[in-house]
C-alpha cells in the first residue's frame, strides 16, 4: 500500500523517534542546563524519552500494519476490480479481482504493464495511452473499455472511475475503479439482435403490426397493415378500419375489443373486413394492453393483423372433403353418424318412428375385376346420382364406404306398422330404380358398356328410444344381410325388436368383466419412425387374451366395451401398462428417448374424476411425462368441449402430449385445432389409404399439413402401407409414421427385439 500513498513502514517507525529527539531538544532549551549535569539525572531522562519513543514507535507501527490489513482485504473482497499505476502504465497495486482476469497474484503484478500478462501489445498502448491523458488532465473521468480474460480469451466489458492524484511523494499517479458489466453489455446486444430479428419475423411473416391509442383514437401501423387493409395512414384510420368490418361481424369484434378494454380478456379474433377495393378478405387479429394510465384504464393497445384469406378458403374446401364422400360427394361415415344422431333425437321429439337403409350393390367386384376401379368409380358415381334422384330433401343419403349406402329416411310415421310399410315401398322403389341397365363411358381407353347390377337392401324401423348410433347401424348392418342371404329380390325391414338377435353379445360382456378381473388384457405396440425412418416411439393399442378364444383384436370388443363403459377399467390397464413400458425404456440410454401413445376413450374423458386418476396412475412411475402421448378424437368433445378443453388443458399442465386422432374424419375437426391444447394431429388412415392414386384426397392432405404446420403441429400418418405413400407423404414434409410398411403391431417380447433391428 506505500506504493500507492508514498509512505513507507521505515517512515511511520522514524516519526516518533524524530518527535522524541525534537521532545529532549526542547527540555535542554527550557529547563536550566544545571538540572540536567548531573549524570544520574541527565542518563535517566535521555533513557525516559528513548523508552517511550520506542513505545510509540511499536504501537505506531501496529496500529499502521493493522489498518493496511483492513484496506487491504477491504480493496480484496470487492468484485470489482481497483488498480492504481503510475506514469508510465505499471501496476503499483491491484486487488484479487484483476489479479485473477490476469491469471497472477497483486503482489506479482506490482511494477509490470498490461503488456506482460496480455501480450497484446495494441490493448496495452490504449490502456497507457487513456491514463496518461487522464493524468495530464488531472480530472476525474468515466470511460467504457474491454479488456482480455486471460483465463478464458473472451473479452470482458468495464464502465471506469479514472482518478488522477499525486502521491506523498508527488508522483503522478491514477485510481481506476472498473465495474464488469459484460452482461448487461451482451444483454443490449442481444436485445438488438433480437429487435433486428423481430422485424425480419415481421417482415416474413406478412403480418401488420398496429398500435391504437385510445384516448386519440389515432392508430399507427407499418406498411403491411395498409397493404391488408387497404387503407392508408390518416387521423381517421380506426373510423376508416371500423367501416371497412364486414357487417354481420361488427358485433363480435365490438364485443372483442370491449372484452379487451374492460376485463383485460384477450383480442383473439378472425373477422371478414370489405377493402376500399371492393375485396373481401378474412384476417386474424390479435392484441393486448400495453399502457394502462394512473387509474388503471388501458391507454394504448398494439397487435398483429394477418390476411388468412387464402387459408379460409382451404379450409372450406378441407371441410367439404372431410364431411363428405370424395368421389360420390355424398355425406360421409362420420357426418352420417351425427345425422343419425339427431334423426333419433328428433324421434323422440315428435314421436314417430324414423327408417335406416342399408344398401349394397351385387356384381360390383365382377365390374372392378373385368374393367378395372376407374369403371368401379363411374358405377359408383351413378347409382350415387339415381339414390339423390330418388330421395326427399328431408332424406340423408350416405355413402357408407365401398359399395356400401345408407339412407336415412326421418319421421316417416307415427304408426310403426305403417312407418315399416312405407320404409318398405320406398326401399323396394330403391331397387327397382337401380336396377336397371347403366351405360357406362372409359374416356382412358374410350370404351362404353351397359351394365346391369342389382341391390340389396335391409332396414330398420325406429323410434330413438333406448337406442344408440352404433346399435341402429349393427342392427340395419344384420338386415342387409339377411336380405342379401334371401333368393327374393326385396328389402328387408324390420323393426326394433331386432336387436334381440343381439343378445349373443350379452355373453361377451360377461366375458369383458371377469377378464378385466384376471387382467388379460394387454398392450401389443406399433412402431412409430420419422422421415429418416428412425424409431421415435410406439403406439400402444389394446389386445384381449381371452381365456377360450385366444388373441382377439379391438374390432371384436371394443365397442361392447365402450357401451357397457368397461373401456374405462380397461383403459386405465392400458395406461398402467403403457407407462411401466415408458419406465423401462427411460431407464436406458439408447432407448430413453422413445415416446409411447395411449388412445384415450370419450367415456374416459367424460369421467369427472378424469384427470385426477389419470395422475394418480402416472405418480406409480418415475418417468418423463412429455415423453407419453395420449390421443383423442373429437368424439370427447360432442358431449360437453368445455368440460374436456378443461381435462386437455390440466394433462397439458402436467407435462402431457395431446393428440389429436382420426384427423379429417369429423365434421369440426378444424375448429378445435385452435380449442385444444394439443401437440399433434394424427391423418386418418382413410386419407393415406387413397393418398397415392387420388388427387383430391392428396389436395386435402397437403392441406392438412400446411395447416397443421401454421399452427406448429407435429404431423403423423397412420396406415402407411407401401413404400409408394411413404415417399409422397415424405414430399409434403409429414413428421412421423406408422403402419403396416414398417411394422404391424407386435407384443413387447417381439418390440424388444425389434429394438436390435
Amino acid at each position: 500500500m506505500h506504493n500507492v500513498t508514498g509512505y513507507s513502514k521505515l517512515k511511520v517507525a522514524l516519526i516518533p523517534l524524530t518527535v522524541s529527539v525534537v521532545g529532549l531538544i526542547a527540555l535542554f532549551l527550557i529547563f536550566p542546563p544545571s538540572l540536567f549535569f548531573t549524570p544520574s539525572l541527565m542518563s535517566f531522562t535521555i533513557a525516559a524519552v528513548l523508552g517511550c519513543s520506542a513505545i510509540t514507535s511499536l504501537m505506531l507501527h501496529r496500529m499502521f500494519m493493522k489498518n493496511f490489513q483492513v484496506i487491504s482485504d477491504l480493496f480484496h473482497s470487492i468484485d470489482d476490480a481497483i488498480i492504481v499505476k503510475d506514469y508510465q502504465g505499471d501496476f503499483t497495486f491491484c486487488n484479487k479481482r484483476v489479479a485473477y482476469l490476469y491469471k497472477s497474484s497483486p503482489e506479482k503484478m506490482v511494477g509490470k504493464s498490461d503488456y506482460y500478462f496480455t501480450k497484446n501489445k495494441e490493448q496495452a498502448d490504449f490502456f497507457l495511452t487513456s491514463a496518461q491523458e487522464i493524468m495530464n488532465r488531472f480530472q476525474k473521468e468515466v470511460v467504457y473499455e474491454s479488456s482480455m480474460d486471460t483465463n478464458t480469451s473472451e473479452t470482458r466489458h468495464f464502465s471506469s472511475i479514472k482518478i488522477p492524484y499525486r502521491d506523498t511523494q508527488n508522483a503522478l499517479k491514477i485510481a481506476i475503479f472498473a465495474r464488469d458489466i459484460t452482461e448487461v453489455t451482451c444483454l443490449k446486444e442481444e436485445a438488438d439482435k433480437n429487435q433486428k430479428r423481430l422485424e425480419h419475423v415481421l417482415d416474413v411473416s406478412e403480418e401488420g403490426l398496429w398500435e391504437w391509442n385510445i384516448q386519440t383514437n389515432q392508430v399507427l401501423h407499418n406498411k403491411r397493415w395498409e397493404n391488408i387493409i387497404g387503407i392508408e395512414s390518416s387521423q381517421e384510420t380506426f373510423v376508416e378500419f371500423e367501416a371497412c368490418i364486414f357487417p354481420e361481424d361488427k358485433a363480435k369484434v365490438g364485443q372483442a375489443l370491449d372484452s379487451l378494454l374492460t376485463r383485460s380478456q384477450p383480442y383473439n379474433i378472425e373477422f371478414r373486413m370489405t377493402r376500399p377495393d371492393g375485396e373481401v378478405i378474412w384476417v386474424w387479429d390479435r392484441g393486448r394492453v400495453a399502457e394502462f394510465d394512473e387509474n388503471g384504464d388501458p391507454v394504448l393497445l398494439v397487435g398483429i393483423i394477418l390476411d388468412i384469406t387464402k387459408e379460409k378458403q382451404n379450409q372450406q374446401k378441407v371441410e367439404r372433403l372431410a364431411y363428405h364422400d370424395n368421389l360420390t360427394n355424398l355425406v360421409n361415415r362420420t357426418q352420417l353418424e351425427v345425422e343419425l344422431e339427431e334423426t333419433i333425437a328428433a324421434s323422440i321429439q315428435h314421436n314417430q318412428y324414423s327408417a335406416i337403409l342399408f344398401l349394397d350393390l351385387d356384381r360390383f367386384k365382377l365390374l372392378n375385376d373385368s374393367y378395372g376401379h376407374h369403371m368401379g368409380d363411374k358405377l359408383l358415381n351413378l347409382v350415387a346420382t339415381r339414390l339423390v334422384e330418388h330421395s326427399t330433401e328431408e332424406m340423408v343419403v350416405s355413402r357408407f364406404g365401398g359399395d356400401e349406402f345408407v339412407i336415412i329416411y326421418p319421421l316417416v310415421d307415427d304408426n310403426e306398422d305403417k312407418a315399416t310399410f312405407e320404409a318398405q315401398r320406398y326401399a323396394n322403389e330403391l331397387i327397382e330404380a337401380i336396377s336397371k341397365t347403366f351405360f357406362i363411358e372409359n374416356e382412358i381407353h374410350d370404351v362404353s358398356i351397359e351394365y346391369d347390377i342389382s341391390i340389396s337392401i335391409g332396414g330398420l324401423v325406429f323410434n330413438g328410444q333406448d337406442i344408440s348410433t352404433g346399435c341402429l347401424l349393427q342392427l340395419a348392418d344384420l338386415a342387409l344381410y339377411r336380405a342379401k342371404a334371401s333368393s327374393v329380390p326385396q328389402a328387408f325391414i324390420f323393426g326394433i325388436d331386432m336387436r334381440d338377435e343381439l343378445t349373443h353379445s350379452s355373453q361377451l360382456l360377461k366375458d369383458i368383466r371377469q377378464s378385466i378381473l384376471d387382467l388379460d388384457f394387454l398392450i401389443y405396440l406399433q412402431p412409430k419412425l420419422n422421415r429418416d425412418e428412425t424409431l421415435i416411439g410406439a403406439e400402444a393399442l389394446v389386445r384381449w387374451q381371452h381365456p377360450t378364444r385366444g388373441l382377439l383384436a379391438p374390432a371384436e370388443f371394443i365397442d361392447q366395451a365402450e357401451e357397457s363403459n368397461f373401456i374405462v377399467k380397461i383403459g386405465k390397464q392400458v395406461l398402467l401398462q403403457a407407462c411401466e413400458q415408458l419406465s423401462i425404456w427411460q431407464s436406458s440410454d439408447s432407448t430413453k428417448h422413445l415416446t409411447i401413445a395411449v388412445n384415450l376413450s370419450a367415456k374416459q374423458i367424460w369421467q369427472s374424476q378424469f384427470v385426477d386418476d389419470f395422475m394418480l396412475t402416472l405418480s406409480s412411475f418415475d418417468i418423463d411425462k412429455s415423453k407419453l402421448i395420449v390421443e383423442v378424437t373429437e368424439t370427447v368433445l360432442l358431449q360437453d368441449v368445455n368440460d374436456a378443453t378443461e381435462k386437455m388443458n390440466r394433462l397439458k399442465a402436467y407435462g402431457i402430449t395431446i393428440s389429436l386422432d382420426d384427423f379429417g374424419t369429423g365434421y369440426s375437426s378444424l375448429n378445435y385445432l385452435h380449442r385444444l391444447p394439443i401437440d399433434e394431429i394424427k391423418i386418418d388412415r382413410s386419407f393415406i389409404n387413397d393418398f397415392a392414386d387420388d388427387e383430391q384426397v392428396k389436395l386435402m392432405v397437403t392441406s392438412i399439413v400446411n395447416l397443421a404446420n401454421n399452427f406448429g403441429l407435429n404431423v403423423v400418418a397412420e396406415g402407411v402401407e407401401n413404400i409408394e405413400q411413404f415417399a409422397q407423404l415424405k414430399e409434403i414434409n409429414v413428421d412421423a409414421y406408422q403402419g403396416f410398411f414398417f411394422s404391424k403391431p407386435i407384443s413387447l417380447t417381439d418390440f424388444k427385439r425389434y429394438l436390435l433391428t
